[in-house]
């Protein structure tokens, strides 16, 4: 008994010393893989492509973190690359009490160029996708010592605009080029300064499902707590970027034009949220107005701005608190095509909305009537709503009733 418990003894030394990387793999040890997926951003859907294929590539590398129960050096990083689907790297799972507390999972890894600073020229879709820093958490309930790979959920903590056009001036016209001047005042050493951010508008390098949608819907990653629009009361407007615009396959017709918002915007940019900015051509010169989620279109109204409602856990309901969403809302609860992309992610029919705050509806979309809001849908779809007293006109006129 006493030379098993010695050779016990020496065996538990032995293999204390794995995951510091200098003893060989024992036969007993289980790798740590990690099987990913994506959440999309302001949305409790899981981002999936098609084929089965996800956001990631192959060779694609994060970092790792894993903490222990050990009280000597219980945290350890560790490289992962991603190949066929998982993540593999050098963490084992160890035959004894050892086991892991809390795992967190960044994209990119630390020391590549999209983890050590925001990458503001976004026009390469290789570029667009370093921009975005996604992060995974999990901890001792869902992190097993099996061969199976711990899937890990990951979620954007920047943030994505996407730019479209719209109105009567931009018939047949794509975006080709666009960039953003923000003054960034965040503290230091976050804050960016005065910075330039051109948008991805699509350069054909990009995986076939997003194949000219770059055109269509320019689009930038974010970093989130930036503020978006001056706040001022003044009725003005500021001066925000350039934008390139023409028709598709020619240079021929391409015009440059200024952006502008109201001074009146006021926006915080949030993490894993994606917002929606409607560019309205003013005329032959193409300035353009923008508007995030609002209804300030001058050209016939034949834009509809929309955002998606956010998801509470607590009440098992999707949250609506803007006008934007509530038209967004009544047209996926119709049986028109909105957007193909969002009409699918969701069983939107089979959803409950609750109307969080009070939202009132403006002369200009009442007098819409089902252009922009669908008040008929909304009605017929009554049952899925609670707080519906909330949605008025701005008579006081309850939308619902």
């Amino acid at each position: 008994m006493k030379y098993a418990l010695l050779a016990l003894g020496v065996a538990v030394t032995l293999s204390s010393c794995r995951n510091d990387i200098i003893d060989t793999v024992s036969t007993d040890e289980v790798q740590l893989k990690v099987l990913p997926s994506i959440r999309e951003m302001g949305t409790t859907e899981i981002h999936t492509r098609a084929g089965g294929t996800s956001f990631f590539e192959d060779g694609d590398e994060i970092t790792v973190t894993v903490t222990t129960n050990r009280a000597v050096n219980p945290e350890s990083n560790h490289l992962y690359k991603y190949t066929a689907g998982t993540f593999e790297g050098d963490f084992f799972f160890r035959p004894d009490m050892t086991y892991i507390t809390e795992l967190v999972a960044l994209w990119p890894a630390d020391g590549s160029p999209g983890r050590q600073e925001v990458i503001t020229d976004q026009r390469k879709y290789v570029d667009y996708k370093q921009a975005n820093r996604l992060k995974a958490e999990a901890d001792a309930n869902n992190i097993m010592p099996t061969a199976a790979p711990v899937p890990l959920l990951f979620k954007h903590e920047q943030s994505r605009i996407t730019y479209r056009l719209a109105g009567q001036n931009a018939n047949g016209l794509i975006i080709k080029e666009l960039l953003l001047e923000l003054d960034d005042e965040r503290p230091d050493p976050e804050g960016l300064g005065k910075k330039g951010f051109w948008a991805y508008c699509g350069d054909g390098t990009e995986d076939p499902e997003e194949v000219g949608k770059g055109a269509l819907n320019a689009r930038m990653i974010l970093p989130s707590d930036i503020q978006f629009g001056p706040n001022l009361s003044d009725g003005g407007r500021m001066r925000v970027g350039l934008v390139t615009v023409g028709t598709a396959g020619t240079a021929a017709n391409d015009y440059r034009g200024l952006i502008y918002i109201p001074n009146s915007t006021h926006i915080i940019l949030k993490e894993n949220t994606d917002y929606l900015v409607t560019l309205t051509p003013e005329g032959y010169d193409l300035y353009a107005t923008i508007t995030v989620g609002g209804f300030s279109q001058s050209e016939g109204h034949v834009a509809v701005p929309y955002q998606l409602p956010i998801w509470n856990a607590t009440t098992d309901k999707y949250d609506i608190t803007t006008v934007a969403q509530l038209v967004t809302v009544s047209w996926l609860l119709s049986s028109e095509t909105f957007s193909p992309e969002w009409d699918t992610a969701t069983d939107w029919a089979g959803s409950q909305f609750s109307i969080a705050v009070p939202i009132v509806v403006s002369d200009k979309v009442r007098a819409e009537a089902d252009r922009y809001l669908k008040v008929s849908v909304l009605k017929t779809n009554i049952g899925k709503f609670e707080n519906t007293d909330n949605a008025t006109y701005s008579d006081g006129t309850k939308v619902f009733d």
